[in-house]
């Protein structure tokens, strides 16, 4: 392994319009379709664009805290996230005439669930440092009130 002065990482999808409320993105070869930037119909067929954000988060969480598991060799049974976020001025997104605000998550919280036969300390270690790196909770922190707690069973 040679040492390099990398301070960047550079990422590049592709976003087109596909149908009335659709796009498809397009990264690394791989597909996927999302809806709407905002969905408030619970029984909307596409998830939307901030709903796919948070899965973001949720996915980076529980994948970051299982791969810092294994380089550690700590056997994680299972991990789940639950991510709940908060949305502020709805009604501005919609465009309610007389509403006021700015449109933005005033908070994401993240409670990972884990079965475990390590002891708690090493995964909440493993947890920690794992946090510490995630580029999306790193981001979402420097602008937005992000919260995060790990339940061991």
């Amino acid at each position: 392994f040679r040492s390099s002065n990398v301070d960047l990482f550079n990422l590049t999808l592709r976003v087109v319009a596909s149908g009335r409320h659709a796009v498809r993105v397009t990264t690394r070869g791989v597909q996927l379709s999302i809806g709407r930037p905002v969905e408030f119909d619970s029984e909307a067929a596409d998830v939307s664009a901030l709903e796919c954000a948070l899965a973001g988060i949720g996915a980076e969480v529980v994948g970051g805290l299982r791969t810092f598991a294994e380089r550690r060799r700590l056997v994680l049974d299972d991990v789940e996230a639950v991510v709940k976020a908060r949305l502020e001025a709805p009604l501005v997104y919609l465009g309610v005439v007389g509403e006021r605000g700015n449109p933005r998550l005033s908070m994401v919280a993240v409670k990972v669930y884990v079965s475990s036969p390590e002891e708690a300390h090493l995964i909440e270690r493993a947890f920690h440092d794992a946090l510490a790196v995630l580029p999306l909770v790193g981001t979402l922190r420097a602008s937005t009130d992000v919260s995060t707690e790990l339940v061991i069973a």
